[in-house]
């Protein structure tokens, strides 16, 4: 149940990590060079960037929950079940699973535009990954010219402009659109309107719900109705729909919270479990040639 808002004027990425994980998550530092083997994949690739993001470790491999690297691309992943349709296996292109794409779009990719260039050089199929786990994902991507998504429709690849800069989970990004123009009493189907727009900054109706339509909504008014532009309002922004650890959320909880500045190269982890922030910034550590993995 991920919630994820980027303002794009001031290049900021901001989300909520919810998903559960069997080991735990910490921002983590892999240098370039690092080799890594996507596990449907014999050969090995060597990161050509390097990347400093949310990550777990499970049997010395990495999984990626979002990221900068040091060309200023940022990707996130968030859970996409029922609606993700991966294509099949057996194409000759090289074979990513849900969990490997993130890593092959920050290892080897300066910009968004060079992603989508080499979609058509690699094949995203549904398949378990090293924890025994087959999980359904689609990704967030932003750089310097804007956010956007990519999401496993039909056995496709499919990209687009996000305007609204929110992300959350499933529906797909089209029928988000379409629940939030519905919100707000538009006929403007699943495209985001200048009439759209307006009825966010009319918003005022209080949403009790925290399914991923919801959340969707919310990070829309905040971005377009709250008109939020700096660390401190998108920080309260995650913390609105942060999910506490307790009685009532025993499984389904937020591990961290993070905020990147996608011009700067600053990322800050907020450890929902301790409480502690660790902030560092891919530009510094670039050159650095061991992994660090911050507690």
């Amino acid at each position: 149940m991920c919630t994820v808002l980027t303002l794009d004027q001031e290049k900021l990425f901001g989300r909520t990590m919810d998903f559960p994980p069997r080991t735990p998550w910490r921002l983590t530092f892999l240098p370039a060079g690092y080799r890594w083997r996507p596990v449907s994949e014999e050969q090995s690739i060597d990161n050509r960037y390097a990347i400093l993001g949310g990550m777990r470790l499970v049997s010395n491999h990495y999984l990626i929950g979002d990221g900068i690297n040091a060309q200023g691309l940022v990707c996130a992943e968030l859970f996409f079940p029922i609606a993700a349709s991966y294509e099949q296996a057996g194409s000759r292109k090289l074979t990513l699973t849900p969990q490997d794409f993130i890593h092959w779009v920050l290892a080897s990719h300066a910009t968004v535009r060079e992603v989508i260039d080499d979609l058509e050089n690699v094949s995203v199929v549904k398949e378990r990954w090293f924890d025994g786990v087959q999980y359904p994902f689609h990704w967030l991507l932003m750089d310097s010219t804007g956010t956007y998504g990519i999401e496993p429709l039909a056995g496709k690849l499919v990209v687009f402009k996000n305007m609204v800069g929110a992300y959350t989970n499933t529906p797909a990004y089209p029928v988000q659109i379409e629940k939030l123009n519905h919100y707000l009493g538009n006929d403007s189907a699943s495209q985001f309107t200048a009439q759209t727009k307006i009825g966010l900054a009319k918003m005022s109706a209080q949403i009790t719900g925290r399914n991923s339509s919801d959340r969707f909504i919310l990070a829309a008014q905040a971005r377009w109705g709250s008109k939020i532009s700096t660390v401190d309002g998108l920080k309260s922004f995650l913390q609105s729909v942060t999910i506490p650890k307790n009685d009532q959320h025993p499984h389904n909880y937020t591990h961290y919270q993070a905020i990147i500045n996608q011009q700067t190269g600053e990322y800050s982890f907020y450890n929902q479990m301790t409480g502690k922030v660790t902030t560092d910034n891919i530009k510094k550590l670039a050159r650095e040639k061991e992994i660090q993995r911050f507690e």
